[in-house]
């Protein structure tokens, strides 16, 4: 049976040489995160391995004290800008970091945030369950901070009590997700994307601005389907609205599948209490045999910037990272093999106040790849949507000039014949 703790013992249960695993997203442990960071005079080599989520964590365990490595597996200003000698970003998929944490060596500390205990011996994992059942398995101890405010879901991961070694008492809210509301231009660009998308589809979604918007724009469809990372208020907007019923699903038929929840106190227990809401592990939501197998999926995603080839770059801002690839080129490429499926970028044509075009003539040299020129089905701004499948190289040019900002037209227009009369376009 586990033994309880108080925080501060944690970082003195952490040996010299540990690998350990913290979870994150919703379900970050922030009570023994704390602790863990005003132990900074303990010096010690501890790998910590983690996915931080933008907007939700900014613990940077590399900090935590001398000697501490962060193995992240996302990137975002909270963590990127920080001490980076000490932070190891490793580029994958969120399903292959599943892979990777599943097939690790095993770690010697987990720490992750379960509900209260039922009656039956079982706490639930929340509204957020991701990577957690990835190392469950092969850690040699657990240490769960037992949270008095997570509520547990119907349809979603446990651990057993037994199986915890360690247990930290805690009691606060969870990590919060403020609504934004999507201007003029954001209504633009979500009105071309729902004439996209047909009644009966599954769709895969993330949040923001012009996610909300999207969503927004859907409340006239029928018979849609879910299935994401994650699941938002403006999903429960539409569900809500019958709009989305997940009645026209080809696998988990009236089922909302997703691997966490991002909202407010009030959505968190709506959607932890839905019986149709399921949370299941990211080696389930973004495994391409899922996806394959959902007819009429469509996921619908953003990018930085795009170039005339149709390369997408959703990583780097000059040279610098400001967010990492994660779920996204799963969902686009099981969405191109989804019968019915499609894949949609949508993104404002501008940045910096319309000085900047997003869709360039070519990537940055200093510029990540993080979707190649035949992922995408459809990019789409607030000028229109392109239809890229199938399209031959000049003819993807034109229809990416086409829904680019006006005032940037001539200029991405004449950066393309002369990148055919110097030959580079005649070798791709």
């Amino acid at each position: 049976m586990p033994r309880q703790i108080i925080p501060s013992e944690v970082a003195e249960i952490i040996t010299h040489q540990s690998h350990v695993f913290i979870q994150g997203a919703i379900g970050e442990p922030r009570t023994i995160i704390e602790a863990l960071e005003s132990a900074q005079k303990v010096n010690k080599t501890v790998d910590y391995y983690g996915v931080s989520i933008p907007g939700i964590n900014r613990f940077s365990p590399h900090e935590f004290h001398p000697g501490a490595r962060f193995h992240s597996f996302f990137l975002h200003n909270q963590i990127a800008n920080r001490s980076s000698n000490n932070l190891l970003f490793h580029p994958l998929h969120y399903r292959d970091t599943f892979r990777y944490l599943e097939n690790h060596n095993g770690f010697d500390v987990a720490i992750i945030q379960v509900a209260p205990a039922d009656a039956n011996g079982n706490h639930s994992l929340g509204p957020t369950v991701d990577f957690v059942p990835s190392i469950l398995a092969r850690t040699k101890l657990i240490i769960a901070e037992v949270n008095q405010q997570l509520p547990a879901v119907s349809n979603g991961a446990t651990i057993k009590h037994r199986d915890i070694d360690l247990i930290v008492a805690a009691d606060h809210d969870l990590p919060c997700n403020q609504p934004l509301a999507g201007g003029v231009t954001e209504t633009k660009i979500a009105k071309n994307v729902s004439a996209l998308i047909d009644d009966g589809s599954c769709i895969q979604i993330g949040i923001g601005k012009l996610p909300s918007s999207i969503l927004q724009q859907l409340r006239h469809h029928k018979r849609l389907g879910l299935h994401s990372g994650l699941i938002s208020q403006d999903s429960r907007d539409l569900i809500e609205a019958g709009c989305i019923t997940g009645e026209n699903k080809s696998i988990d038929r009236h089922q909302h599948v997703t691997g966490i929840a991002l909202g407010q106190k009030d959505f968190y227990q709506w959607v932890a209490k839905h019986p149709q809401v399921h949370f299941r592990p990211v080696d389930y939501t973004h495994d391409q045999k899922t996806l394959t197998a959902l007819d009429q999926f469509v996921s619908i995603n953003s990018v930085l910037e795009i170039d005339l080839l149709g390369q997408a770059n959703a990583e780097h801002v000059q040279g610098r990272a400001v967010s990492a690839s994660g779920g996204l080129i799963d969902f686009v490429r099981g969405a191109r093999a989804s019968t019915g499926g499609k894949s949609i970028i949508a993104m404002p044509a501008t940045a910096m106040k319309g000085s900047n075009s997003r869709i360039v003539s070519r990537l940055p040299s200093d510029a990540i790849t993080t979707l190649c020129r035949a992922d995408i089905d459809y990019l789409v701004t607030e000028y229109g949507s392109a239809s890229l499948f199938s399209l031959a190289t000049d003819q993807r040019a034109q229809a990416l000039i086409d829904v680019a900002a006006p005032e940037h037209r001539d200029a991405l227009y004449q950066d393309w014949e002369n990148s055919k009369t110097q030959g580079q376009a005649k070798r791709v």
